[in-house]
């Protein structure tokens, strides 16, 4: 076993209670934005993993509860932890990990300050590994014992109905699996450029971010690459390019050697210079989709300061602004931007609690210029009262 990291989040939360500890298992996001970036008065989603393959990253977080408090109001964790091979030997073991230490400002579940970042070896053996936690609160004086269980899996093409493929997009930020991500993309039907022959940044940009983010999957790729339907090899050259991983193709046809000229001439949009375009919208909230983070929710929210162009498009339509004349059309363009961002974040609050809840977070950092701030605000307090008069709508 491969022991990628130890990420120390130093982020701060009576005497203690009875101890108490959980041990979560999950593929999300080191960062821990899906912690970390929501508000209080929401719940924050802990999606667990049972099962993972060779080379594919997982974390072990520790969770503390009851936990005792010193007379400086601060908290003393830490932790030890085997990892237990199905034959009982010892794979890895660390000792004296950061738990928690520093002040707490209420007494609440506390996320271990270190998260250990794992992937097994291809010489692992395939079974069921213990993953066991020893939690010492140095406040209390107590000891915890907890163990979870995970099995190491071959990595397999699981067949995937379309209605599965469509929600794989929407449940992959606060559930992750990357396998599965695989096969959705070499499964896919429709192609990823659309009728004007452009990438279709949704969809595309979505795959790119999950494979970037999870090289294990490349040799899989180039494995299937030589048994693919014209479709999958296209898709893969697609990809690849993207990637900047084209090296990784085996000897293509001539073809699909002129395919991949085109593809790799092609520009790709930077989402994350001033938006300005819908396809910089497309790729952020693929980029969110595919990693659960803050920070595309950030950069789409930063296109609501278009509002200054609001009124253009109406202005155009009633003959009072001449489209012909460059800066109205750019101000209509503008405009089009804007109510496509505005649009893409009520409809995505609605349907993903996550993007809701980020952003209610970046409104109540008092970090927004005040266009942007009402724009939001008014938008959010919408949703609310909605969800208030259909109170069974899940936010």
């Amino acid at each position: 076993m491969k022991l990628a990291s130890i990420l120390i989040l130093l982020f701060c939360a009576s005497v203690h209670a009875d101890f108490d500890a959980m041990v979560a298992v999950t593929r999300q996001d080191p960062s821990m934005d899906w912690w970390y970036a929501v508000p209080g008065e929401f719940t924050p989603k802990i999606s667990t993993v049972s099962s993972v393959t060779k080379d594919e990253y997982f974390r072990i977080i520790p969770f503390f509860n009851k936990y005792g408090i010193d007379s400086n109001r601060a908290a003393h964790i830490s932790f030890d932890v085997e990892v237990i091979r199905p034959d009982g030997s010892i794979d890895i073991s660390m000792s004296d990990c950061e738990g928690y230490s520093g002040p707490v400002k209420s007494k609440t579940l506390l996320p271990a300050q270190a998260i250990l970042n794992m992937c097994f070896d291809p010489e692992d053996p395939y079974g069921d590994y213990r993953i066991r936690v020893t939690s010492v609160d140095h406040v209390s004086n107590e000891t915890l014992i907890q163990e979870e269980s995970i099995t190491l899996k071959e990595m397999t093409l699981e067949k995937l109905t379309a209605s599965e493929r469509d929600q794989l997009f929407f449940n992959y930020a606060t559930a992750p699996d990357p396998s599965r991500a695989f096969a959705a993309f070499l499964e896919t039907e429709h192609s990823f450029f659309n009728e004007e022959s452009e990438p279709i940044w949704s969809a595309i940009w979505f795959f790119k971010t999950i494979f970037e983010n999870n090289p294990y999957l490349l040799p899989h790729l180039q494995e299937i690459y030589p048994a693919g339907t014209r479709k999958q090899k296209r898709d893969i050259i697609l990809l690849l390019s993207l990637l900047g991983q084209s090296e990784l193709l085996p000897r293509i046809s001539s073809d699909l050697k002129t395919y991949q000229r085109g593809v790799e001439a092609g520009r790709i949009p930077n989402p994350y210079d001033e938006i300005t375009t819908g396809k910089q919208l497309d790729m952020l909230w693929a980029e969110f989709f595919a990693t659960g983070t803050v920070k595309p929710i950030e950069q789409i929210i930063s296109a609501l300061q278009l509002v200054e162009h609001l009124g253009t498009l109406d202005k155009i339509k009633a003959g009072e602004l001449d489209i012909d004349e460059l800066e109205v059309y750019r101000a209509g363009m503008l405009e089009a931007v804007f109510q496509s961002a505005l649009w893409s974040l009520k409809s995505n609050c609605r349907e993903c609690p996550l993007v809701f809840q980020y952003a209610v977070g970046i409104l109540n950092s008092g970090k927004l210029e005040k266009p942007v701030q009402s724009c939001l605000g008014m938008l959010l307090k919408s949703i609310a009262n909605e969800s208030e008069s259909q109170p069974k709508e899940n936010l």
